[in-house]
This record gives structure tokens, sequence and C-alpha cells, in this order.
């Protein structure tokens, strides 16, 4: 049958093998497959990654030196500000200790002054002696002596000329002194001329006016004290309608004239206050002055201080009648 011939021609043929294909891409299995290349490479890896771990350190070693570098500037900062710090410090300290210095020289300048005025005899321890002749102060002072210490002998002189005006003080050593010569002396004649010899009117009483209303005895006694020494007697006048307060004034003894003015001329400073207020200061009439109370500084600063009438002008009083005392006047 010729169909079947065909077909057993057709598997007795063997099939013809197929060529490959070429590709582009030539692989060289030598040369990957060469040993020293491939050590050479390893070789160049390991260089790589040695220069990588090189500059690595490096970075660390200059971020490690920059911030000691930081760190040396702060800590220089520092040392510097420590530095100006102690400098002030030590300047403070060098202010404060000068500061200090004075002060102590002022407080011992102080206490020496204070010293020398509580050094004088006390109020009531200096007479007058009118009706002098031509005569010294040694003179004077042989005569009283008589009687027992004098501390001091002022004849009083004219301004323009060296003869004495008539009369002198002379101061004893104590009060008991000075009474005694007024017994002694008075009415008696020395060196051909009668003489006379009484107390002496010399102030060691002060008048403060615009005290605090608020103020109490130990709140003005504080004051004056520190001002100056020799404070024997506060006298702050109560306001009768209110017993809590003052009437604004008052009244300070002293031991002697001496740390009376003293401390007079203190507290007459601008800058001397009580509290807020700036005090008004002058000398007080003695307790048993007989004089008119119109010349009284109290009576004086009360009419300075009086309400203003309607009109808004100030409110006009007569002088008082002889007799009358300040409170009889204001109605207090």
């Amino acid at each position: 049958m010729p169909r079947e011939k065909a077909i057993s021609s057709s598997a007795a043929k063997p099939s013809e093998p197929e060529e490959p294909v070429e590709s582009d891409e030539k692989v060289d299995f030598e040369e990957a497959n060469d040993p020293e290349e491939a050590m050479e490479e390893e070789v160049e890896y390991e260089e790589v990654e040695e220069e990588e771990e090189v500059e690595e350190i490096e970075e660390e070693v200059e971020e490690v030196e920059e911030e000691e570098e930081v760190e040396v500037e702060e800590d220089e900062e520092e040392e510097e500000e420590e530095e100006e710090e102690v400098e002030e410090v030590e300047e403070d300290d060098a202010m404060q200790n000068h500061s200090s210095d004075e002060t102590k020289v002022e407080d011992e300048d102080e206490k020496k002054k204070h010293a020398e005025l509580l050094s004088i005899p006390p109020h009531g321890s200096e007479v007058y002696i009118g009706g002098i002749p031509h005569a010294s102060d040694e003179d004077l002072k042989s005569l009283c002596e008589r009687i027992g210490e004098v501390a001091e002998v002022r004849i009083m002189k004219g301004k323009d000329s060296s003869e004495n005006k008539g009369f002198g003080f002379v101061t004893f050593r104590s009060v008991e002194l000075a009474s005694k010569a007024i017994e002694e002396l008075n009415n008696t004649e020395f060196m051909g001329k009668k003489i006379k010899c009484s107390k002496s009117q010399a102030k060691h009483r002060l008048f403060i006016g615009n005290v605090p209303r608020s103020w109490g005895v130990e709140d003005l006694k504080k004051i004056v004290t520190e001002i100056g020494p020799g404070v024997t007697g506060v006298e702050l006048v109560k306001d009768m309608k209110n017993t809590n307060n003052n009437r604004g004034f008052a009244f300070i003894d002293y031991y002697n004239h001496a740390c009376a003015e003293y401390s007079r001329q203190k507290m007459m400073s601008p800058t001397f206050k009580l509290g807020e207020n700036a005090p008004t200061v002058s000398w007080a009439d003695p307790k048993n002055a007989e004089s008119s109370a119109a010349s009284q500084p109290e009576f004086q600063w009360w009419l300075s201080t009086l309400i203003e009438d309607q009109d808004g002008g100030e409110l006009k009083i007569a002088a008082p009648a002889e007799g009358n005392t300040v409170t009889n006047l204001i109605g207090l």
C-alpha cells in the first residue's frame, strides 16, 4: 500500500539536530574562573574597606577633636566667667571693706564726739556773772575756783575790740557748785566792782514739730537718740480727743546745751526725716519761763497749721492776753 510506505519511510529517516542560536554576549569562562584575578579583586575590596574604615576613624577622630576643642573653649569661657565673677566679688568685697572702714571711722568719730559732748558738765552747771570790770578770763577763773572746780570761763567781748562787754559765763563741774557760786558770789565785790551772779539761761530743750500723728514716745525716742547723745527726756504731746494719736509736736530735753545744739544741727538737715515728714526744729523756751504764749514755738507752729477759713484765707488769731496759755487760747 503506498500510504503505509510513506509513513514508514518518514519514521525511518533520522531528525536533524537544531543549530544553536548565537548570542551577542560572550561569556569568558576562563576569565571568571581565573584565581589570581579573583584574589586581586578581594585585595582591592579589602583595601577599599580598609580605606573606608580609616576614613571613618579619621572622621571620628576629627569629631572627637572638635568636641574636645568645643569643650576646651567652653572650659576656657567658664574659667573666664569664674575669673570675672571672682574679680567682681573681690571688687565688691573691697568696696564693702572700704565702705565698712569708712563707716567704722565715722562711727569712731561719732563715738569720740559723743563722749566729748557728754564730758561737758550738765545743764544747770553754768552761771551768769555781770558787772565784770576790765578783767581777764584767768582773773575770773581765780575768783570762781574758790567755790570749786571750774570747767570753763567765757568773758564776752566786742567783735571789733578786745575789751569785754562787762559780763561772762562760768561753767562749774556740777550743778551743786553752780548753786553754791550763786549764793556766795552774788552782790560781792570783784576788783573794786560789785558783780551779779545768777543761773545761766543756756538752752537744753528742743521743740520738734510735724511729728507723725500715729507715733508713740518710743518711736520718737529711738530716732532722737540715734541722732545725738545726752537725751534725758522725750515729751510727746498727746491728742486729748484721740488718745491713740499725738498732736504733732514734742519736746526733747538734753544733758547739756552742747548735746542739744549738736542734735539741733543734725535734725535741721534737709535729709533728716521723721518717717516721711520733714520736721520743724527750734529751741524751746524753758518750762518755767515767764514769757507770753505767743513767743512759744509750739504756739507759733500751731498757728502755721490751723485750718483755713471759708474764704480760703488764713485763720487769724490775736496774740493772747497776759496770763493766757496756749491750751487756754486754742481751747484744747
